[in-house]
C-alpha cells in the first residue's frame, strides 16, 4: 500500500489538539496586543481586559471605571484565551478537513465570518455598559487582523490545503483534483 504524500485515498489525518491551541493562541495573541497598545496610547495599559472582565466575566458592570481590576484582567484573560483556543480547535479541524472537501473550504469562510459577527454583536451588548469605550472600528480590525494570522498560520502548516485550493474552486465536488 502505498503511503505517500500524493495518495489521495485516505483522509486527512485529524487536526492534533496542538494545532488547534497554537492557533487559538495566535488569534488570542493578536486582539491582546492589539488591545494592549490601543491602552497604551491612552496611559492606562490593561484598561481594555479590565473593563471586559468587570462586564462580561465577573458580571459587575456597574464596577466599571477607568481604573484597572488585575482581578477583572485575569478573569477576563482566562476566558478570552479559552474562547480562542476553542475557536482555534474549530478551525484546524475545518482545514484538515478542507484538505479534500471544498464545502469545508467554504465553511472556514462562513465560520470566519461569524467570528467577526459575533464579536461585533458582542461589543453591542457591551457598548451600554462600557459606554462606548471600544470603538466598533477598533473591535473589527483587532479580529480582522487574528482572523488574518490565524489564516497565515493555518495557510503555511496545510501545504494540501494550497494544493487543492489552487485546483479545486469553492462549490467543486470534494477530491475533484484526482
Amino acid at each position: 500500500m502505498n503511503h505517500s504524500s500524493t495518495d489521495h485515498e485516505s483522509p486527512p489525518r485529524p487536526a492534533s489538539p496542538l494545532e488547534g491551541v497554537i492557533v487559538g493562541m495566535i488569534g488570542a495573541a493578536v486582539v491582546a496586543l492589539f488591545f494592549l497598545g490601543a491602552d497604551l496610547m491612552r496611559g492606562t495599559p490593561l484598561l481594555t481586559p479590565s473593563i471586559l472582565g468587570e462586564v462580561f466575566v465577573l458580571r459587575r458592570p456597574e464596577a466599571v471605571t477607568n481604573s484597572v481590576d488585575m482581578s477583572a484582567v485575569v478573569a477576563y484573560t482566562v476566558a478570552h484565551v479559552m474562547v480562542f483556543v476553542a475557536f482555534g480547535l474549530v478551525l484546524a479541524g475545518l482545514s484538515r478537513r478542507s484538505e479534500v472537501s471544498s464545502l469545508a473550504r467554504y465553511g472556514m469562510i462562513a465560520v470566519f465570518v461569524a467570528f467577526e459577527l459575533f464579536f461585533y454583536g458582542l461589543l453591542a451588548i457591551a457598548s451600554e455598559t462600557t459606554r462606548g469605550m471600544f470603538p466598533t472600528w477598533s473591535v473589527l480590525v483587532a479580529n480582522l487582523l487574528a482572523a488574518a494570522a490565524m489564516v497565515v498560520y493555518l495557510w503555511r502548516a496545510h501545504p494540501a490545503l494550497r494544493r487543492v485550493a489552487g485546483r479545486a474552486p469553492l462549490g467543486a465536488p470534494d477530491r475533484a483534483t484526482e
